[in-house]
């Protein structure tokens, strides 16, 4: 059935026995043990598969080569612009959910299997390419043996199989000098550093330092209000600045590490001995860790949920509460925890209302949709066949408010019981009668519908159109009155009728004409039938020798129906037949059979009907005495039939027309448009109409003629009473409520646009003339956008001065100085408002980024440092091009005696470079694009080149580098100014694809079955495979062939076997005396075309079905003489009606 899908389906195929040739044989010809078998499991497929499976590609494998390296063996391989060669991938269909391999029919029956080789090109092997190596670094040590080293970078990469990259590095070793001292026997060791502490004085000092400063107090003389105001504020942003902030509260301290000399034995010696050496830091400032503070938690909030669910498993609501941060973590003090928590909740107290509860709803169900298979139809007929069979179909899911109706009305009654709020409350709640109109709910967010949500697809079946089919004509009746009761004239009609066999689709008048009539002469309205024959009697009471058959007959009339006798009275009854009761040494013969169908239905000049029946001979005479059996040409005999004329007629119908309103019919076509609330169409009546057809008189082979030339009685009536169909109007849900607008800032504090939207569900589709649905189904407008984005940001302050250990701490280190040395510096941090404004700092912890840092290390410069001032500017150019300009700088201090300080080359104190001018750089950047085909002014014929139209595909182009323009001081200007179009070209070529080339179709094979469905086959082959991206090849058997298979249908009663009568026995171990024995009978069988008459023609075999073919040889015993010899067995009779009882 169309229903059944996915596995443990069979499939079925024609098998046939074939000659080495190709032409159809008999089957009895082939081997029947080796016979393949007609049918196997099969996956079937369904359209919703089409979701479930798909083609997993795998990667290109590398590209192979398909040319030999050297030709001929004599002369080396010479690349020119690459070499054909083939790639490779795996293709398989698989399960989309967890990618487990299925069968590739699966997918192939909606897609063609993807190709699974592919022609490449393998571009010319390239060399690695290197730069030159850099100097060599300095020496790894000062004194005895170091190392040193050089490198070399990567220009062009090897491609394509060419030479790899030679080493990039080189190492060497080198000898400054010899060191003092055994070189390796001491070594430093550094002991990790203390603690971040403070100085135990520093409190004190910082303290009376405070004092002294006498606080905030105003300068004595200062009266200006505008001065006041001014130094006011400097003071207040000199607090920000300050490090002393309610949220950090940095602190500089020391710590400090022990530096010993070690020898390699590992015992520890003078730090003498490990000098001259460049003592590492031994104490530096640090940040005095502080740990995070954090206020109490405040009390807990509103809880999210407002409403009362008696459901357990239903969403719980939340509430939160916060806590601020009093200290930030410093140093390496531990950091903040979380500043908000949540926990779930549930509503507390009297007068919770009901929580809304959400349901899903569907609309109706779609028509049911079969697609078309093209790939297994003969497209001829495609636009004939209406789709059958398995389909889909499909509804719409979504989610409404269950108790919208109920809410609305606690609402009502609770705004009713605010407006009077002195009116005295029964303690008892009065009963509610609630009635509601039912409508289409609204749809809500789909996420608020919990629980297993209802199927969207589901399988169909269309049943497929089943055509009328209609048994053989049967014999002509007597020629009868029209109506028998008015017999008039001499004149009348004889009939012929057939049955349906299989009722069609759509009734019975969708069949062709049951009934034909011819005129006749004498028509009689009763008539004699035989009924049966009685035993053959002999005469002259003898056993055996010439004797009668009574025949027994009743009366019927025209229809065939037993009448009473008296109607016959005018007709003689058939006489006695004459018979033989056969003798013990007569030839015995079979009965005659029936007659055959008439060879023409009507006569005429140049044709007539005949009719044959046949019998054989069961056993020969026995010796004298007995009768001699008959000639081979008395064992039939032949008769004429259908005498009439060739004038047939027959009444002849048209196709129903529509369905029109009957306007004697009292109810009214209504329109059924309803929806309950479960979602249910409710069914409306519709009005009674009438269909009308057309019916003409037909003489076949002519055409229409009068009515008066066809018998009224088989007229087919021309009005039938209908039902009208019923109208359906279009039904919509209303439309949903607006989505919520998301923030329309960015991080940034950028205003975004946004957009809102909502949507209503087309619940019935209309159907005969219903109102139509409306074309605005989804709308979309803008967000309000806010006028200023509430952002936050850290603002940073200006770094304090650069702090050092205390002296009195670090003056016993070696090499301190007392003012300079390393330090760390502090800053203050703020959170603003993105317009400036001041702003909480919990803000910007949840907006803003991360905290900027607010220490940082520092330097401040030793007396014995090399001091310059800053570069001046440069000086002005006098001439453009070919001038240039300098700027310098000076050595201030006593950094003008020190010889080291005047090194130039590590200290320069002026610097050159040539005037800006016009003249500028261009420099290619980037790689070179692809290969991109010239205009139409290149010539095409001399490059070879493919053309589609207007469109090239392959032969002469050019590729394209970037170019950058630099000014003299390396900056980047537009590229006009090089004169450049900002690219440059070289000519190129991109190979002429080639596509896969096949042969034109091969003539269609016959079908494979001579009865019923089957299938025909025609094929190509391959006869060039594609390259260069050339189009694929359709998917090709193991012999590169493709096939295309179409359904063919054989009328199992076009062609029929006909089965000549029974020859004479031929006895094959003949005994002339006797004539009796083991034998053979033959009979010639041959295929005929089948007609409405009966078998016409003889035809080639292989037309008719070879399984059932009647049996062209019998062997059997010929009777020998006192042997008993019995006739055939003749019909069964009709069953009777037999009652089982059950025993107890």
């Amino acid at each position: 059935m169309g229903s059944d899908c996915g596995p443990g389906g069979s499939q079925s195929r024609a098998v046939w026995c074939a000659h080495v040739d190709g032409w159809t044989t008999l089957y009895t010809n082939c081997d029947q043990a080796n016979r393949p078998s007609n049918q196997q499991n099969c996956f079937r497929v369904c359209d919703w598969h089409k979701d479930l499976y798909d083609w997993h590609l795998g990667a290109w494998s590398q590209c192979v080569s398909v040319s030999p390296r050297t030709f001929g063996g004599m002369r080396p391989y010479v690349c020119h612009g690459g070499e054909e060669g083939i790639q490779t991938r795996e293709v398989g269909c698989t399960l989309k959910a967890d990618e487990s391999p299925g069968e590739d029919a699966i997918c192939e029956y909606f897609e063609p299997k993807p190709r699974l080789e592919q022609a490449c090109l393998i571009p010319c092997p390239q060399d690695c390419v290197v730069s030159e190596f850099t100097p060599w670094t300095s020496c790894s040590k000062t004194c005895g043996t170091g190392l040193q080293n050089r490198v070399r970078s990567v220009l062009v990469p090897p491609l394509f199989g060419g030479s790899a990259c030679p080493n990039l590095t080189e190492f060497q070793t080198c000898k400054p000098g010899p060191c003092k001292g055994p070189e390796g026997i001491y070594s430093l060791r550094l002991g990790p550093w203390t603690s971040c502490s403070l100085p135990v004085t520093r409190p004190v000092r910082q303290a009376k330092r405070r004092k002294g400063k006498g606080g905030g107090r105003e300068r004595p003389g200062v009266k200006d209000p505008d001065t006041r105001e001014l130094i006011q504020k400097k003071r207040t942003r000199n607090r920000l600045n300050r490090q002393e902030s309610p949220f950090w509260d940095i602190q500089v301290g020391y710590q400090s590490r022990a530096v010993s000399c070690a020898h390699r034995n590992g015992s520890t010696v003078g730090l003498s001995l490990c000098q001259p050496r460049e003592l590492p830091l031994t104490i530096q400032s640090c940040i005095l860790p502080k740990d995070c503070e954090l206020s109490d938690w405040s009390a807990w909030g509103h809880c999210s949920k407002d409403c009362s669910d008696p459901n357990p498993n239903s969403p719980r609501g939340q509430r939160s509460r916060s806590r601020r941060v009093l200290q930030f973590a410093v140093g390496d003090g531990e950091k903040c925890p979380a500043s908000e928590e949540a926990e779930p909740c549930e509503p507390e107290g009297d007068g919770v209302p009901p929580c809304a509860t959400y349901t899903w709803r569907t609309t109706e169900w779609s028509d049911c949709r079969v697609d078309t298979l093209l790939s297994q139809q003969d497209r001829r007929r495609s636009n004939q066949t209406g789709l059958c069979g398995g389909g889909l179909q499909n509804r719409e899911v979504y989610c409404v408010q269950g108790n919208a109706e109920l809410l609305t009305y606690l609402n009502n009654l609770k705004d009713k019981d605010s407006q009077i709020p002195n009116q005295q409350k029964p303690s008892d709640p009065p009963h509610l009668s609630i009635s509601f109109e039912i409508t289409a709910s609204r749809p809500v967010e789909s996420q608020l519908c919990g629980g297993p949500i209802h199927d969207t697809s589901q399988l169909c079946l269309i049943p497929c159109p089943i055509e009328c089919d209609v048994s053989p004509w049967g014999a002509w009746g007597p020629c009868t009155y029209e109506n028998c009761s008015v017999q008039e004239g001499k004149k009348g009609f004889k009939l012929r009728k057939r049955e349906i066999s299989n009722e069609p689709t759509g009734g019975a008048g969708n069949c062709p004409h049951l009934v034909e009539a011819i005129p006749c002469e004498d028509p009689s309205c009763w008539d004699w039938q035989l009924v049966r024959l009685d035993e053959c009697v002999s005469d002259r009471e003898l056993p055996c020798g010439p004797g009668t058959q009574i025949p027994q007959v009743r009366c019927v009339n025209s229809t065939g129906d037993a009448v009473n006798a008296e109607l016959c009275g005018g007709t003689p009854v058939p006489e006695p037949i004459v018979c033989l009761v056969p003798c013990p040494k007569d030839c015995v013969l079979s009965d005659w059979t029936s007659w055959s169908s008439c060879s023409q239905t009507c006569s005429s000049k140049t044709m007539e009907g005949k009719q044959m029946r046949t019998r054989s001979i069961l056993a020969y005479n026995a010796g004298e005495g007995g009768d001699m059996c008959p000639t081979t040409s008395s064992l039939q005999e032949v008769r004429n039939c259908n005498e009439h004329a060739c004038t047939v007629y027959h009444w002849q119908t048209g196709p129903w027309g529509p369905c029109t309103e009957d306007p004697s019919a009292s109810a009214l076509n209504t329109s059924t448009g309803s929806w309950s609330a479960a979602g249910l169409k409710a069914s409306g009546a519709c009005s009674q109409g009438m269909q009308t057809r057309k019916v003409i008189c037909v003489r076949v082979n002519v055409g229409q003629v009068p009515p008066k030339k066809c018998p009224e009685s088989p007229r087919p009536g021309t009005l039938r009473p209908c039902r009208m169909p019923c109208k359906k109007d279009c039904i919509v849900t209303p439309f949903s409520n607006w989505t919520q607008c998301s923030p329309t800032c960015d991080e940034a504090g950028n205003i975004q646009k946004k957009k809102q939207s909502r949507k209503r569900v087309v619940l019935q589709l209309p159907a005969n003339g219903g109102l139509e649905c409306p074309e605005v189904l989804e709308e979309e407008k803008d967000c309000e956008a806010v006028k200023v984005c509430p952002g936050y940001r850290w603002k940073t302050h200006k770094w304090r001065r650069c702090q050092l250990v205390p002296w009195h701490i670090r003056e016993d280190s070696p090499g301190a100085q007392e003012t300079c040395g390393p330090g760390l510096q502090t800053r203050a941090v703020s959170c603003r408002k993105l317009d400036g404004a001041q702003a909480d700092m919990g803000d910007c912890l949840q907006y803003a980024s991360s905290i900027p840092p607010v220490t940082q290390r520092c330097q401040l410069p030793c007396q014995d440092d090399c001091q310059l001032t800053n570069w001046s500017k440069f000086s002005s150019c006098t001439v453009d091009c070919v001038g240039v300009r300098t700027r310098k700088r000076a050595l201030v201090g006593r950094s003008k005696k020190k010889d080291r300080c005047k090194n130039t080359q590590m200290y320069p104190l002026s610097e050159t470079q040539y005037c800006p001018c016009d003249k500028y750089n261009a420099q290619p950047v980037g790689n070179w694009s692809d290969c991109i085909l010239a205009g139409g002014d290149h010539v095409e014929s001399l490059l070879g080149m493919k053309v589609q139209g207007d469109v090239k595909e392959c032969g002469q182009g050019y590729r394209y580098q970037a170019m950058v323009c630099y000014d003299q001081d390396n900056r980047l200007v537009e590229t006009s100014r090089c004169n450049s179009h900002g690219y440059i070209e070289e000519a190129c070529i991109i190979a002429c694809p080639s596509d896969c080339k096949l042969s034109e179709w091969s003539n269609w094979s016959r079908c494979s079955k001579s009865c019923g469905s089957g299938v025909k086959v025609r094929s190509k082959w391959l006869r060039e495979k594609p390259y260069n991206g050339g189009r694929p090849c359709p998917k090709l058997d193991h012999i590169n062939q493709v096939y295309e298979v179409v359904p063919c249908v054989s009328d199992c009663t076009q062609y029929v076997w006909v089965a000549e009568p029974w020859s004479v026995w031929k006895v094959s171990n003949v005994d002339l005396k006797e004539n009796c024995g083991e034998g053979v009978q033959t009979r010639k069988v041959r295929c005929m075309l089948n007609t409405v008459d009966g078998p016409s023609e003889s035809v080639e075999d292989y037309l008719c079905d070879p399984e059932d073919m009647p049996l062209g040889t019998r062997g059997s015993r010929l009777p020998c003489p006192e042997d008993c010899v019995l006739s055939d067995w003749g019909p069964w009779n009709r069953c009777s009606r037999v009652t089982i009882t059950r025993p107890p």
